[in-house]
C-alpha cells in the first residue's frame, strides 16, 4: 500500500554530543509510539473525518499538538504566519524601511520580494493606507514561505500607526490598521523664561513640540521674539500621551497662561454645544484675531535673535527679524498672493499678501519659497510661506516684514486688529462653569524657576 502523501520526518533537536542518556531513550519512546498510532489511523483506519479527530487526540495524548494549535488559534479567518506539519514556520521573516527616493515597491524589491508579491499586499493595504503618505523611516516586516509568496505584512509609520495584511485560509489578503491602547495623562506644567520659549521648556524637562504649541495659540497675543523678558513665566495645562508606558506626543492644551513685562494672558480651550472648538479668553472672548502678531512659527531661536528686530515705536516701518536660517515664516493674516518669486532687487526673494480691509503685508529675503505659493493662491492664517534667508542685500540670514494699509506703512508692532467671534451669549453660563476649575488648576500650578532644571 503506498501513501498519497509521504510523511516526513524532521528532528527539530540539535544532536547531542552524550547518547544513551534517559533523554534520549525518552525521546525514542515518543516518536516509536507516534509512528504507531500515525501507521495505524493511515494504512487501518483510513483517511475520513472520525478517523483524523481521533489522530489529534492520539497526538496530544503523547504530548504532540496539532499544527494549528502550535501556529497559534486563527483569529478572524486570518493565519499570521503558515506552519509546516510539526508547526514549525515555513519560510523565511525579511524586514527593511523606507528609505529616501524609495517607492514601497521598491522597498520591497529591495529586501528580496518580487513585484508579483508585492502588489496583492499593497492592493490590500491601499484600503487602509495610502502609501503616497509614506514617509522615509517607515519600517516594515513580512513573513515569506518557500514558494516566495508573502503570508503576513506589517507596516509601522509611528507607534499609533500600525498596519498589518494576513493571508486568509481561501488564499486572499486582508488589511487593517491595528488598535493601539493608549493613555492620556493631563499635565500641569510651570516654567520661568530665561532666555528663549524653547531653551526653557527643555529646561523644564518639556519637548519642542510644546513650544510649538503655544507659540500657536499665543501667536495673537505674544511676539515671542520682542515681548519675551527673562522672568518671565508660562503655565500649561496639556494631555500627554503615552503608549506601552512611554510618552508619545502632546495631545490637546486645556489652558495656557503667559506672565510677562508687557501683560498677561490666559487662554481656555472650548467646545460648545453646537460642536465649535477653539481658543478663548476667561471673559469668553475669542483668542483669534485677524492679524497674528509675529510673522515667524518656530522653537529655536537665541537671546541674540530676539533683540535682533529694527523697528521705530513711533514711525511707521518694517520690521527686520534676524532668525535662523529655515525658520518657517507664515501669513500673519489669509489673503491671496499677489507677488511671488525673486523681486531682482534688494529684496531679494519676496512674498507679498493681499488680505481684506485694504491691508498688504510683504515678506522679503527669503531663502526660499513654499511650494503652491505662487501669484493667485490663497492661503490661511498661519499658512508657511516659505524659509528665513539672507536673499537681497541681507548679510545674513533675516526677515523683512512689512505691512501697508491702502498703500501706506504700518508699524505692525502697534497695531490692534478685530477678533473673532466669542461665546455665544446663550451658552456663556455653561462656559463660565467649565472653565472656572481650568482657571483655578492655572493658579495653583507651580512654577519652575530659572535656575531650577528638570529633567
Amino acid at each position: 500500500m503506498y501513501l498519497d502523501k509521504p510523511i516526513t520526518l524532521r528532528n527539530t533537536h540539535r544532536p547531542s554530543r552524550r547518547r544513551g542518556g534517559p533523554r534520549s531513550r525518552g525521546g525514542a519512546v515518543i516518536v516509536v509510539a507516534l509512528l504507531m498510532v500515525v501507521n495505524y489511523f493511515v494504512f487501518f483506519r483510513g483517511g475520513d473525518e472520525p478517523a483524523q479527530k481521533d489522530l489529534a487526540g492520539a497526538m496530544a495524548a503523547v504530548g504532540v499538538a496539532p499544527a494549528a494549535q502550535q501556529a497559534g488559534a486563527v483569529q478572524d479567518g486570518v493565519a499570521p504566519r503558515e506552519v509546516d506539519d510539526f508547526g514549525q514556520p515555513v519560510g523565511r521573516k525579511l524586514t527593511g524601511e523606507i528609505k529616501r527616493g524609495q517607492t514601497i515597491m521598491n522597498a520591497l524589491r529591495a529586501v528580496g520580494i518580487d513585484s508579483h508579491s508585492a502588489q496583492p499586499i499593497i492592493q490590500a493595504m491601499s484600503e487602509v493606507f495610502d502609501f503616497r503618505k509614506a514617509q522615509v523611516g517607515d519600517t516594515f516586516s513580512a513573513h515569506v514561505d518557500d514558494d516566495g509568496q508573502v503570508t503576513y505584512f506589517s507596516y509601522a509609520q509611528s507607534p499609533l500607526d500600525l498596519y498589518e495584511v494576513a493571508r486568509t485560509e481561501t488564499g486572499e489578503y486582508q488589511a487593517r490598521k491595528k488598535k493601539v491602547p493608549t493613555r492620556v495623562d493631563v499635565a500641569h506644567i510651570g516654567c520661568a523664561m530665561k532666555s528663549s520659549l524653547y531653551e526653557s521648556i527643555t529646561r523644564c524637562g518639556e519637548g519642542a513640540e510644546l513650544a510649538a504649541t503655544l507659540i500657536d495659540i499665543f501667536a495673537w497675543d505674544v511676539d515671542f521674539f520682542q515681548d519675551v523678558r527673562d522672568g518671565d513665566d508660562f503655565k500649561v495645562i496639556v494631555e500627554k500621551i503615552s503608549v506601552d508606558g512611554r510618552f508619545l506626543r502632546y495631545g490637546r492644551v486645556l489652558a495656557a497662561q503667559y506672565r510677562g513685562k508687557f501683560g498677561e494672558y490666559r487662554i481656555v480651550s472650548y467646545r460648545d454645544p453646537e460642536g465649535r472648538e477653539g481658543f478663548y479668553k476667561p471673559d469668553g472672548h475669542a483668542v483669534r484675531r485677524e492679524f497674528i502678531k509675529s510673522p515667524l512659527k518656530y522653537t529655536k531661536v537665541s537671546a541674540d535673535s530676539q533683540t535682533g528686530i529694527r523697528a521705530s515705536v513711533k514711525t511707521a516701518s518694517p520690521v527686520i527679524y534676524t532668525a535662523r536660517a529655515n525658520t518657517p515664516v507664515w501669513a500673519v493674516a489669509g489673503g491671496t498672493v499677489i507677488s511671488a518669486g525673486d523681486s531682482g532687487g534688494s529684496l531679494g526673494r519676496a512674498i507679498t499678501v493681499k488680505h481684506d480691509n485694504g491691508y498688504t503685508s510683504t515678506y522679503a529675503h527669503l531663502g526660499s519659497i513654499a511650494q503652491g505659493i505662487k501669484v493667485g493662491a490663497m492661503v490661511k492664517q498661519k499658512t508657511v510661506l516659505g524659509k528665513v534667508g539672507s536673499s537681497g542685500d541681507a548679510d545674513s540670514p533675516q526677515l523683512l516684514f512689512s505691512l501697508r494699509k491702502d498703500g501706506r506703512l504700518q508699524n505692525p508692532l502697534k497695531l490692534s486688529y478685530s477678533e473673532g467671534e466669542p461665546v455665544a451669549p446663550e451658552h456663556k453660563a455653561r462656559f463660565e462653569a467649565e472653565v472656572k476649575q481650568l482657571i483655578e488648576d492655572l493658579e495653583a500650578t507651580p512654577v519652575i524657576g530659572v535656575h531650577e532644571r528638570r529633567s
